[in-house]
């Protein structure tokens, strides 16, 4: 019944779409079944489609003035490469969104005849203190949408709302973006499988994309496993339209001569753990920490605080490439299936207590507890793919994974969701763990000195880091600020005036710097995109 009714329902689309349009392609996404009466708008794979090719991405991406790149597919350039040809994903995968302003207009045609309407509107969130270049992006993607013959009410949120509400699928069509945690395209895939209720926010359920996520994660050849990503990107964003890749995200910046040591992942969280020039060094930020607890915490500047003061089993050096940290060496089984880290007996917690192997097991216990309900519960099994781990002993760590991927399992174990936590501390704090400065422990090159929400949060050299020393040696500053300033020109003005040491450029500032010492821009791995609220209930 249930395919009879799909085919019914594809066939009334494609006459719907010949008449207004003279035909073109079109056909439900996997799960769209409703009958046009009861169809929501977002539910309309010719509504989704009139969005994804009525933005001119181009255009927009330039008008941004800040190095950003129009989209080809929800995996961004520079992010990973081919692991037999080392050719980039984007480079194998083609660009799989395009710009066509009479499709739009022929998509919009047969989704008002199919939802039995004269005009649609759609409600686009955006976060309105998440820089100038999402405010512009959103009344551009407006502007866009009304050529095409919606009617597009944006909905301007604070980025702490704005997430709350695509948690709870409160939206229709929001305007976001995901930093890759690692470089392979499975940190964007795994956001779309129809179980991660944590990031699907615009609950996609497709049995060929879960399908071929799960192939790509089984354990198969790497070239299959290659094929598979690119095949889940075309089932994604193509066939079903299900999200919009819009924009790459550049970044445009003034950093002071003299201060260095400031490293840019493009597939990884920014880390400035390593920064020196001067004894005091400001860095602004445009967004305040959101969780200093590393199980908690999704977003980048959250991430980038935390390994402030947080040491992991690895760290991941200036190209991108995992180093020992916590753990001073590691072995490999012969079949690729355990890694056996060996960690460092001279690391301390800045409570005095010592950083032992029980710290990553109850971490990694408890990210993926009920009771904290992480949006990252899925880190563990899913990206480590770890199937057991164990302490063997203080300094002695195993990680058995599901299949043999040692060097993804490396990377992975830098990020923040793979850091250790002092169970004692923790459970001390009970609630309040991690909510202040006081409430957090460090075991890094720095230790969190104070917080005051939206203004600043500030880090000072930890003389009972086990490599303090080299910190020192390497010009390591004694304190580091990030002062908390979210409107552009206030930002600007306090830089020129000697009060911060970096700045965020936007817009005209861009250009009106370009000429200053100290001017860098750089493609970013953050990839823009409109999550479509399939279920959305708005009628």
């Amino acid at each position: 019944m249930k395919k009879l009714l799909t085919l019914l329902l594809a066939l009334l689309m494609v006459v719907s779409l010949t008449a207004c349009s003279g035909g073109s392609d079109s056909s439900t996404s996997g799960g769209d079944t409703a009958p046009a009466s009861d169809m929501k708008t977002t539910q309309s794979l010719n509504v989704r489609k009139a969005i994804s090719y009525a933005i001119d991405r181009a255009t927009l991406a330039t008008s941004l003035n800040d190095g950003s790149i129009a989209a080809d597919g929800i995996i961004p350039h520079m992010l990973a490469s081919n692991p037999e040809t080392g050719a980039d994903f984007r480079e194998d995968a083609g660009v799989v969104v395009e710009y066509d302003a009479a499709k739009a207009q022929e998509f919009y045609a047969a989704a008002c005849e199919e939802l039995g309407k004269d005009s649609i509107t759609l409600d686009l969130l955006y976060g309105t203190n998440e820089g100038d270049s999402v405010i512009k992006a959103a009344e551009l993607i407006q502007f866009y949408l009304e050529e095409a013959g919606f009617s597009v009410n944006l909905v301007s949120k604070q980025k702490k709302e704005r997430l709350s509400l695509m948690n709870t699928g409160d939206y229709e069509v929001a305007l976001t973006r995901w930093g890759p945690d690692y470089g392979d395209p499975q940190t964007y895939m795994d956001l779309f499988v129809s179980t991660n209720t944590s990031n699907n926010s615009g609950r996609y359920n497709s049995p060929e994309f879960d399908a071929l996520v799960a192939d790509a994660e089984s354990g198969v050849a790497a070239s299959q496993r290659w094929q598979d990503w690119i095949d889940a990107e075309q089932q994604l964003v193509v066939t079903d339209a299900a999200i919009c890749p819009v924009f790459q995200a550049g970044g445009a910046m003034l950093i002071r001569p003299g201060v260095t040591g400031l490293q840019f992942h493009s597939a990884s969280v920014d880390n400035f753990r390593h920064v020196s020039g001067k004894d005091t060094i400001t860095l602004l930020t445009n967004t305040d920490i959101l969780s200093l607890d590393s199980c908690i915490a999704t977003d980048g500047t959250s991430f980038s605080a935390q390994i402030m003061f947080t040491d992991g089993l690895t760290e991941l050096d200036a190209d991108g490439n995992p180093v020992p940290s916590i753990a001073e060496s590691w072995d490999i089984s012969d079949d690729g299936l355990t890694v056996t880290f060996h960690l460092r007996n001279d690391a301390k917690w800045s409570d005095g207590t010592p950083v032992t192997a029980a710290d990553f097991v109850y971490a990694w216990d408890r990210i993926q507890s009920e009771a904290i309900a992480s949006e990252y519960a899925w880190w563990v099994s899913d990206v480590m793919l770890a199937s057991s781990y164990e302490a063997v002993d203080d300094y002695t760590l195993t990680v058995t994974t599901a299949m043999p991927n040692a060097d993804l399992l490396l990377k992975a174990v830098s990020f923040n969701s793979s850091l250790p936590i002092n169970q004692a501390f923790c459970e001390a704090q009970g609630d309040q763990y991690a909510t202040t400065a006081e409430t957090v422990l460090s075991n890094g090159p720095f230790v969190l000195d104070s917080w005051t929400p939206g203004y600043s949060y500030e880090f000072v050299l930890n003389e009972n880091y086990y490599d303090y020393d080299a910190y020192v040696a390497a010009g390591a500053p004694s304190k580091v600020v990030f002062r908390v300033l979210e409107d552009t020109q206030t930002a600007l003005m306090e830089y020129d005036a000697g009060n911060i040491d970096t700045v965020i450029l936007s817009g005209e500032q861009v250009t009106a710097n370009t000429s200053k010492e100290g001017f860098t821009q750089r493609l970013q791995g953050y990839l823009f995109y409109l999550s479509i609220n399939i279920n959305h209930d708005k009628e």
